[in-house]
């Protein structure tokens, strides 16, 4: 994550990036426990949902809030092969006018953003698995580095296909370490 971008309207930081179980905002780096309030750092907040049809409930399998730093270092774990076609999928793929239509239809309402994944275009409402991220600095949202995304889980199986194994090794341990999550549900969930 670079530090150095031309700053856009201020928006504060939307509920849905809250914690899910306090419904406060993230405060610290996952990594290194950094004070993210402190404003001086960019940070990325992900979040992963599962709906549960049956139960009529849409659960957050895991979040976190990556301080710049740790969020560099962690990129920097990824192999160049992945790096390149993961890239190379976001600037093929992404649907940038939709993006940029729901901006303009509600410039003052980020969760709006994050009406549909922004691969495939598909609305959430028809998503059973999504995982949504934004970038903040301080108390407020940094739409300099890229709007709020959404990205659903047909569009989450397509990126994992494209990552080198090393890749894979190199999530799937960050997302042990950190969330405990059995390897057998995984399989599918990336970081961006």
């Amino acid at each position: 994550m670079e530090e150095e971008h031309e700053e856009k309207p201020k928006l504060s930081i939307p509920s849905i990036f809250y914690k899910s179980d306090t419904k406060v905002p993230m405060t610290n780096c996952i990594d290194c426990d950094y004070d993210l309030w402190q404003g001086d750092r960019y940070y990325m907040i992900e979040k992963v949902f599962k709906k549960y049809q049956e139960l009529d409930t849409i659960e957050v399998l895991f979040e976190y809030a990556i301080c710049s730093q740790c969020y560099d270092k962690m990129k920097g774990g990824l192999s160049a092969e992945s790096m390149s076609t993961l890239s190379n999928y976001m600037m093929n793929n992404t649907d940038i006018e939709g993006m940029q239509r729901r901006i303009e239809e509600h410039p003052d309402d980020p969760e709006k953003w994050l009406s549909h994944c922004m691969i495939k275009g598909t609305e959430i409402s028809e998503l059973n698995e999504y995982q949504i991220g934004a970038c903040f600095k301080g108390s407020e949202m940094a739409t300099n580095f890229m709007p709020p995304f959404l990205i659903g889980g047909e569009a989450m199986e397509e990126i994992t296909g494209l990552l080198s194994k090393e890749t894979k090794d190199e999530m799937d341990g960050f997302i042990g370490d950190h969330f405990g999550i059995p390897p057998e549900l995984r399989k599918d969930l990336i970081l961006i």
